[in-house]
């Protein structure tokens, strides 16, 4: 394995990167708590066909699987880490709606194109990943599926045109594909620091959903247990590693020029020792996270992915995109903390990345799952 792209992986990052540059970065600062603005990014990216990368070639797709999502996500996220947050929801959410054909014959190619907004919500009040502990959010009623509950933390769920929503029906793990527009379902904005527009608060009053659009998912969770913790899973892990890196990357390159403009003495601040030895050690650390997230998701390629260095990326990449983004806003001074410079915006976004798709902890207990260490148990705080 190694960090070399092929000449497919070069061109969608050079398009990607060239979107990102051209169309996004005059106007980065609008993808915080924009949906306006996320919804036209999604055209355009849809309409570049750049969302198509993670399809199968039977949603129209290119197929070029976890390692072209990671691509796309490093590249928006040099930009706008909310933009790419957007992106990630609508290039991955329509190949989920493949396994529900009812549900992707209807709005699976729409979302690739950018026309239709999807959203996800999972996050029962009581928590994200302790699934078995929540209580039922469905019965069966004919052939129909009745839903009455609440789910936080909906990604695009203020603006989304079709959202899936997961929950118990008797113990069971199911997956409900309605649309925002159904009579008894609530959304309300959850605002939050950074990353994208705010959280849909969901709240469900006797929605009913066809029998067609539910996906039985007890292949997680049967009779109130988790029945599949393989810690295997790459459709989150690696895609917000990538935001990670590609967030730090980002702000490094905007403090770089930064400092090889701004004097002191008549002296550029980056022909200071102290300074230049804080960026090379921020480089070196961005450098290390892309050979580690490279390496994995090229692993995962080759079928030969490793469960344990997938669950070591996130918490990797996140954590150093963090350091990064706080050592460069204090390098621009008064400047990196004033919202209008655009610098201060990649540390709460970094902040937000820590959280998302489960926190450090999380996944170090997963890991210590994983290695079969005495009493540890995959996804605990």
């Amino acid at each position: 394995m190694s960090r070399i792209l092929t000449e497919d992986q070069l061109a969608i990052r050079d398009k990607v990167r060239t979107f990102a540059r051209e169309t996004l970065g005059p106007r980065r600062l609008e993808g915080y708590g924009n949906p306006p603005f996320l919804k036209e990014m999604n055209r355009l990216l849809g309409d570049a066909g750049i969302l198509r990368v993670f399809a199968p070639k039977s949603l129209g797709g290119d197929e070029m699987g976890v390692m072209g999502m990671v691509i796309v996500m490093e590249e928006l996220s040099r930009e706008c880490p909310g933009v790419a947050l957007s992106a990630m929801m609508q290039m991955n959410i329509p190949v989920n709606m493949v396994s529900t054909p009812a549900v992707a014959e209807r709005w699976a190619r729409s979302a690739l194109a950018g026309e239709t907004t999807v959203s996800f919500a999972s996050t029962n009040p009581a928590g994200y990943a302790n699934y078995s502990e929540h209580p039922d959010l469905a019965r069966r009623e004919g052939d129909e599926y009745v839903l009455n509950g609440v789910r936080h933390f909906a990604g695009q769920g203020t603006f989304a045109d079709v959202m899936g929503v997961s929950g118990l029906v008797n113990g069971d793990m199911h997956l409900f594909w309605l649309t925002t527009d159904q009579p008894g379902l609530t959304i309300t904005a959850m605002p939050k620091m950074g990353v994208g527009a705010p959280w849909g608060r969901v709240e469900m009053s006797d929605v009913r959903v066809p029998a067609e659009r539910v996906r039985d998912m007890s292949v997680l969770v049967k009779d109130r247990q988790l029945t599949d913790v393989t810690g295997a899973s790459k459709v989150s892990t690696h895609p917000i590693s990538a935001m990670a890196l590609g967030l730090a990357e980002g702000v490094w390159e905007k403090t770089d020029a930064f400092l090889r403009e701004r004097t002191f003495n008549h002296e550029s601040l980056a022909s200071m020792q102290a300074l230049q030895h804080k960026m090379v050690r921020m480089k070196q650390n961005i450098e290390a996270g892309r050979s580690m997230l490279y390496d994995a998701t090229q692993l995962v390629q080759a079928g030969q992915g490793d469960p344990v260095l997938d669950h070591l990326l996130k918490p990797f990449l996140t954590e150093m995109a963090f350091d990064v983004a706080t050592t460069c806003m204090t390098l621009h001074g008064g400047r990196g903390y004033q919202t209008s410079e655009g610098i201060e915006i990649y540390l709460r976004d970094a902040a937000g990345l820590l959280i998302g798709e489960c926190t450090t902890d999380m996944h170090y207990s997963t890991v210590a799952s994983l290695l079969d260490m005495p009493g540890a148990l995959p996804g605990s705080p």
